[in-house]
């Protein structure tokens, strides 16, 4: 089984300069549409200015340039794989008083991003380690002097065989918890981290356990309509298991919640290394999610394509682009005009080069042209003309192509001479003009360059309008949201993915429900007559909504949680005693109290404990990390493991103060928890343990265990209502409170 982790997308060698290549030879257009006016523009014959930098056969490569304000005056930055960080002034060249700099945690490919730094000033953050040196590097930040702010290192889990510390994809920034700004960023180990700004500290919830390398720099975005940022990434995976998942060689698309909550997860059957594009694209102004997948495992048919997804993982279309993309990300940019979104993409033919526009609604191809030289960095858009659409820039290993975005016809060749594998930077100079920063690497000794062109004449505020895409991953918290996305309000509240909310909800008997913290009130059977008491409830984290369980098997569905059939109204050998429902929110299990299974939707039967002796009741249900299984627990602790749930010990011939009540699984180590009626907790696996009531005096017994933010912390309920949580914020309860019914159980993210 091949180590998880050890997944080395190499990061492309320098490629060796070709020679020039004129204007007249460059484009071959594979979609024609007419050609703009002539008179619109003149591009410079040279750069305005130009910087060698000091670090041949270590330029810079895959980190692309950004805009920052470090003393008051337009900057421009990137990184190389010397492991420095270089800051020039975008009128006349010259270089940022303390820049550039360097903490020496490693080579630099992670793209930079800023944050404001008080004053009107920005830091930088940036990660470090690449493919080359994977076992070095992190998270850092820097003021704007140059000086370093704090560095956070990766740690991966204890089973990892090949702990990669190294964080190739940029830090994108946003709002995620309260408490200030945060960054969030895959690594090349196992982990991702959500980070506070301020900083350096890991947030509530995090690290994700991912698996595998991270390459793909996340999007963020609001794709509920909460004024909520989720989390939008891609990862590489190679085959094997691990903490209880078992994976094949492929890579993922991932939507993640703000506490590190996976909501849900497309797989391909190749790495998908490029960074996702969100926007409001698909029909009806739906919003929307653009990757590419890259090109790691031979054969896998997923090679070349672009894919469209919306905001609960499901395929909305997938394009063939006859070419194949290494880390070359999507834009989404307005280049017709006509004041929609296109899907601008740059991949590899063979040894050449070639852009695609594509309409996003569909995937259909608007137009295409080629290039005699490969396309490794990523497309950016703007509008350069002044004429109302976006105009497209390519970059290649031997300079940059630019293409009118409404007509596919070649405009200009820049800079053939340098090596790009990032993306080019549009601005706004402090003169008005548009300026186009190029940043790579030169001559036969691969020496990093900026060249710094200007467009005499042009409206760089215009350039950079709303609809344009004009650095990598679109703006310079590298959020990847290019608008228009889920307006707020406009998805009823239990149409919101469970996993998308940061709440808890609590069971009475009667079907009474309580909610708090983000977990909407969907409705419930309190105040209805019931033929059995509820004893249990599962939330359905990709869809919204939830589910309660009577002790007859009869299933209740509320939001968006469907209702898939039940056990009410047939004989039983023995009553209910909960329910769990799989990570898609698909399906659902209810277990008995003798251990006998009843799987509906899309939940699997992996075997029972129903017509087999044992010693006390079962309790309680969990399924694994992936659903392909579940474990039941019984009273006297004892537990069965079905399907890939692996058994890793129990309470069972143990002897104990107070009876167990339920189980949880651990998300994050593939572990899981046992709780018993005191308050006591039993952590198995790798699960953590993060304390208990066990000794103390309670008002009320415990009833029921809920598993928090991806493994960060777990809550408990007592009969009462009154809520227990240890590492996982506390948002309310109903103890002390009067109750029609007693509390049966819990569930909450």
């Amino acid at each position: 089984m091949a180590a998880l982790g050890a997944l080395l997308v190499a990061g492309p060698s320098l490629i060796g300069m070709v020679g020039p290549v004129s204007p007249a030879s460059a484009a071959s257009g594979l979609v024609r549409a007419p050609a703009r006016p002539s008179a619109a523009i003149t591009f410079p014959a040279a750069p305005a200015w130009s910087v060698t930098l000091p670090d041949a056969g270590q330029p810079i490569a895959l980190s692309s340039p950004i805009p920052a304000d470090l003393d008051g005056q337009p900057s421009v930055v990137v990184g190389d794989r010397r492991g420095y960080v270089y800051a020039y002034h975008l009128a006349g060249g010259s270089p940022v008083a303390g820049w550039p700099t360097t903490d020496g945690s490693g080579p630099i490919d992670s793209t930079p991003s800023v944050a404001p730094a008080g004053g009107g000033l920005s830091s930088v953050l940036i990660g470090s380690g690449n493919d080359a040196v994977p076992t070095t590097g992190g998270y850092q930040a820097f003021g704007p002097s140059g000086s370093r702010l704090w560095f956070t290192p990766v740690v991966n889990p204890p089973s990892d065989a090949a702990p990669n510390a190294g964080v190739e994809a940029g830090l994108t920034v946003g709002n995620l918890q309260p408490g200030g700004l945060d960054l969030v960023a895959g690594s090349l180990g196992q982990t991702s981290y959500a980070l506070s700004v301020q900083s350096g500290a890991t947030l509530t919830g995090w690290p994700f356990f991912n698996s595998d390398s991270t390459h793909s720099t996340a999007a963020l975005a609001d794709l509920y309509g909460t004024d909520r940022n989720e989390i939008v990434v891609g990862g590489d995976q190679t085959a094997g298991r691990g903490q209880g998942q078992t994976y094949a060689d492929g890579g993922h698309l991932r939507i993640l919640s703000a506490e590190g909550n996976q909501i849900c997860r497309a797989d391909t059957n190749q790495v998908v290394d490029s960074s996702p594009a969100v926007g409001g694209f698909l029909a009806g102004g739906a919003t929307g999610i653009v990757v590419a997948p890259g090109a790691y495992f031979p054969g896998a048919s997923d090679t070349g394509t672009l894919k469209a997804y919306d905001t609960q993982c499901r395929l909305q279309w997938s394009v063939g682009l006859g070419s194949s993309t290494i880390f070359s990300s999507p834009a989404l940019s307005d280049v017709l005009g006509n004041g929609s979104l296109q899907v601008v993409e740059g991949s590899n033919v063979g040894g050449s080069g070639s852009v695609w526009v594509l309409d996003a609604a569909s995937g259909r191809t608007l137009w295409s042209a080629g290039m005699p030289d490969q396309v490794i960095g990523s497309v950016v858009t703007a509008d350069l003309s002044g004429g109302g659409y976006d105009d497209v820039i390519v970059p290649t290993v031997n300079g940059v192509f630019i293409f009118d975005g409404r007509s596919g016809q070649l405009l200009s060749h820049l800079d053939p001479n340098l090596g790009l594998q990032n993306s080019p930077l549009i601005t706004a100079d402090p003169n008005g003009s548009i300026g186009i920063t190029l940043a790579g690497y030169i001559g036969p000794s691969n020496a990093g360059r900026i060249d710094h062109y200007v467009i005499a004449g042009s409206n760089g505020a215009e350039a950079v309008g709303a609809s344009a895409w004009p650095m990598f991953h679109h703006d310079p918290q590298l959020t990847g949201d290019a608008g228009r996305t889920t307006p707020p309000g406009s998805i009823p509240a239990c149409s919101v993915p469970a996993a998308a909310t940061s709440g808890y909800d609590l069971a009475a008997s009667d079907g009474g429900i309580f909610s708090f913290g983000g977990a909407p009130f969907c409705g419930s059977t309190g105040n209805i007559h019931l033929n059995a008491p509820v004893v249990g409830m599962a939330m359905a984290p990709a869809t919204g909504g939830y589910w309660e369980v009577a002790s007859d098997g009869g299933i209740f569905a509320f939001g968006d949680a469907v209702f898939y059939g039940s056990m009410g109204g047939q004989p039983l050998n023995q009553p209910i005693a909960g329910m769990a429902a799989t990570p898609d929110g698909k399906g659902y299990w209810e277990v008995a109290s003798d251990g006998g299974i009843f799987a509906f939707g899309d939940a699997v039967f992996y075997g029972s404990m129903g017509g087999h002796p044992l010693n006390k009741p079962v309790v309680g249900i969990s399924t694994s990390t992936d659903g392909t299984g579940y474990r039941l627990v019984a009273s006297d602790g004892g537990i069965f493991s079905f399907g890939d749930a692996p058994f890793s010990g129990s309470e069972g011939g143990h002897a104990l103060n107070q009876p167990v009540v339920g189980t949880a699984n651990d998300t994050n180590t593939g572990g899981y928890w046992e709780v018993a009626s005191d308050g006591g907790i039993f952590a198995f696996g790798d699960a953590p343990f993060f304390g208990s009531t066990g000794g103390q005096p309670l008002a009320a017994p415990i009833v029921g265990l809920s598993e928090t933010s991806n493994g960060s912390g777990y809550r408990f309920v007592g009969s009462d209502g009154g809520v227990f949580s240890f590492d996982a914020p506390f948002l309310g309860s109903m103890g002390g409170s009067p109750l029609n019914q007693p509390i049966v159980g819990m569930a909450g993210f």
